[in-house]
């Protein structure tokens, strides 16, 4: 009892902001303008803002879902021009949360495949990756400029010599197109996996845990990562090891699949994920290897599927 009297503000909220959302597309549009806008501000509120676009695309199409950002995107560049800032904020910000969500939202929403998403999201990241190294001539040297803009200021406040800092900014860019990448794979995930939760909430009770549950990534995925892992290591690369980061991230969330399933073939409470929901948001990087590795596991001798059929015998 105590655990569904806690879930249920939270049910009952994201309940009611799904069927906002699907009331029609003026709410539709004002619910992604909102979410967008204040995503600006506060990055956590840009998935929701995406998930708004994904729940349009998941129920109505990706047609549908394009005339809502459109309109969005239009309105927030409205807003940007009466504020006075530069008018491709606006644009921007529907390429950068909504675009990718079109394509995402339509190959769940064909296929009801998370194995499908996961892969493609992995394969565009890669893609990604390896078209920056082929545009951006001194992608270091980039890097390190865009971290001097954005946080080298914040650097000069703490005392930190120069020194120190230009090669902390050396280490940190020698990574970052492939965590850029990663981590935006994993947002566009995690917000879909918002909007397929309030699509089941509104129209199909249930079936959001049972379609997770069942995610699993391809021997040939999990082989190309231990493949990169090796080569990073062997070679010393760092474009091998900003490769694996992305495809590091779809096993995560196959970790992470195998995690709730594992707590319902088990019949366990859902403290038991709330704990390791607690432990990853205070060691996030260490909680993405381990559940990496355990989706990895999974991949090769089912994991889920032993468990289940001890279970039965």
């Amino acid at each position: 009892m105590p655990a569904t009297l806690l879930r249920a503000p939270f049910f009952f909220s994201m309940r009611a902001l799904a069927s906002f959302i699907m009331q029609g597309r003026l709410r539709a549009v004002t619910a992604t303008t909102g979410l967008g806008v204040v995503g600006l501000l506060l990055p956590p509120l840009a998935l929701v803002s995406s998930a708004a676009v994904g729940l349009v695309g998941l129920r109505a199409g990706w047609q549908q879902a394009l005339i809502v950002a459109v309109i969005a995107a239009a309105v927030i560049t409205g807003m940007v021009a009466v504020a006075g800032l530069p008018l491709p904020l606006g644009i921007l910000t529907a390429v950068i949360q909504w675009a990718p969500m079109l394509l995402f939202a339509e190959i769940l929403r064909r296929s009801s495949s998370w194995d499908w998403v996961l892969h493609i999201g992995m394969a565009l990241g890669t893609g990604v990756v390896l078209l920056t190294y082929l545009l951006v001539p001194d992608l270091s040297g980039f890097w390190i400029r865009v971290l001097e803009q954005s946080v080298g200021q914040i650097f000069q406040q703490t005392g930190m010599p120069a020194a120190e800092r230009e090669l902390a900014f050396q280490q940190v860019a020698s990574l970052m197109t492939g965590m850029v990448a990663a981590i935006s794979v994993l947002s566009f995930v995690l917000a879909l996996l918002l909007s397929r939760y309030w699509q089941a909430l509104l129209y199909n009770p249930g079936g959001f845990g049972a379609e997770f549950k069942a995610l699993r990534l391809s021997k040939a995925a999990a082989g190309l990562l231990v493949a990169l892992l090796l080569l990073a290591w062997l070679a010393e690369v760092t474009l091998f090891f900003e490769l694996a980061l992305v495809l590091l991230v779809g096993f995560f969330l196959h970790g992470l699949a195998v995690l709730h399933a594992v707590n319902t073939l088990l019949g366990l409470s859902r403290f038991w994920l709330v704990g390791a929901y607690v432990v990853m948001a205070l060691a996030l990087p260490q909680m993405m290897i381990v559940l990496a590795t355990v989706g990895m596991l999974d991949t090769v001798i089912d994991l889920r599927g032993r468990l289940d059929r001890s279970d039965s015998v």
